[in-house]
Order: C-alpha cells, then sequence, then structure tokens
C-alpha cells in the first residue's frame, strides 16, 4: 500500500469512529464560533429587559405552577412545601449543559421546558420565574464569581428568616444551603469551588451590581 492510500485509510477509519451526532456537534459549534458577535449583539439585554425575565405570566411558568398549586393556594401556609416540590422538579427535569462557548444567550421558559436543558443562568431564571409564581417576590437571581474564577448563577431567596441558596444545576435538598446569609455563603459550592464574591443579582423589580 503506497503512502497516499495509507493516509486515505487512516482518515477513512477515523471519521467513522466519530459519530454524525458527534460530528454535526463539530459543525455546530464551528457555526456558533463563526457567528457569535451578531448573535451577542442580538442578544443584548438592557437592565429594564433582563429583569424582564424574571415573569410569572409567562404562559409556560403558568402552567407549570398549575400542576404545584392547589386549588386554595395560600403563600404563608403553602410556599415552603410547594417551593421545594417546584425546586425538584426543575432539578431533575431540566438538565445543565456548561456550553463551553464565547455566545451569549438568554432562553425563554417555552425553549427551556421544551428541550429540557438550559445553562446555569438561564436555570436559575426558570427557577426564580417559578418561585415568583408562588408569591415569593424576593427570590433573585445571582450571578457569582466563585473561587476558581469561573462565574456560576443560582437563586437566592428568603423565607420566615431564613435563607435559601438554590441551585438547579446540581443535586441537593432543598435546604441543603441554608439559614442566615452568612452560613449559606460559606456552605455553598458548586463542584468544589465556593463563592468568592456576587458580581450582580436580578429579579422582576431589581437589578443590583457589585462590580
Amino acid at each position: 500500500m503506497n503512502v497516499d492510500a495509507l493516509k486515505q485509510t487512516r482518515l477513512t477509519m477515523s471519521h467513522s469512529l466519530e459519530s454524525d451526532e458527534t460530528l454535526k456537534l463539530r459543525l455546530y459549534r464551528l457555526l456558533l464560533q463563526k457567528y457569535a458577535e451578531l448573535i451577542n449583539e442580538k442578544e443584548h439585554r438592557t437592565i429594564g429587559e433582563i429583569k424582564d425575565l424574571v415573569t410569572s405570566d409567562d404562559l409556560t411558568i403558568q402552567s407549570i405552577l398549575q400542576d404545584f398549586r392547589r386549588e386554595n393556594y395560600d403563600f404563608k401556609k403553602h410556599y415552603a412545601d410547594t417551593a421545594k416540590r417546584v425546586f425538584d422538579f426543575v432539578a431533575s427535569e431540566i438538565s445543565f449543559v456548561e456550553p463551553g462557548l464565547n455566545v451569549n444567550f438568554w432562553l425563554n421558559p417555552k425553549e427551556i421546558f421544551s428541550a429540557k436543558v438550559a445553562d446555569d443562568e438561564d436555570l436559575a431564571v426558570f427557577l426564580c420565574s417559578l418561585l415568583y409564581g408562588l408569591g415569593d417576590t424576593g427570590a433573585e437571581v445571582v450571578i457569582a464569581e466563585l473561587e476558581n474564577l469561573k462565574t456560576h448563577a443560582f437563586a437566592l431567596t428568603r423565607h420566615k428568616g431564613i435563607f435559601y441558596i438554590l441551585d438547579p444545576s446540581q443535586t441537593h435538598s432543598f435546604s441543603h444551603f441554608s439559614g442566615t446569609m452568612e452560613e449559606c455563603l460559606q456552605n455553598y459550592n458548586f463542584l468544589g469551588a465556593k463563592i468568592k464574591r456576587f458580581l450582580y443579582k436580578f429579579n422582576h423589580s431589581k437589578y443590583e451590581q457589585f462590580l
């Protein structure tokens, strides 16, 4: 076998080891990187638009909550138990994926629920919208810098004097990261990395930046 034939054989074997899905993912990644600048420009949000991401008016959010809110739902009586079930639902039903691309995007609730996949920011917004729909007007989306210098998003709320960090991108119980704010910050970690500082946080009514 000559050298050219040997190279062609190796190339054919190499391609055969990769599935069609893997090859498609390589192509999609290339296309996203090629048009990242255009996507980032289109996905840019003002502060007002970012706050509007947390909404209880969305039809998908309302539809999901119908399965969790009892007929005579009362925030003071039923929130804690209902919020726990909602958090468990989001954490188990929506898979966390870290895109690993230099592309900024925001998925709406319908897109998240249909695809059953989201990054950490969209997961936090999705969960926060559900909590807001249950009457929790204080639930916030927090984007924090971790000790490994990566950023990560989660939901933060307070109920009956107890703070809760709720991170549906990882498996934990509703009250695992709870207590005083100091205890939450000390105990929380994502893949072993603790919180270094908050970068910004927001909900339907406010936006606060810490840089």
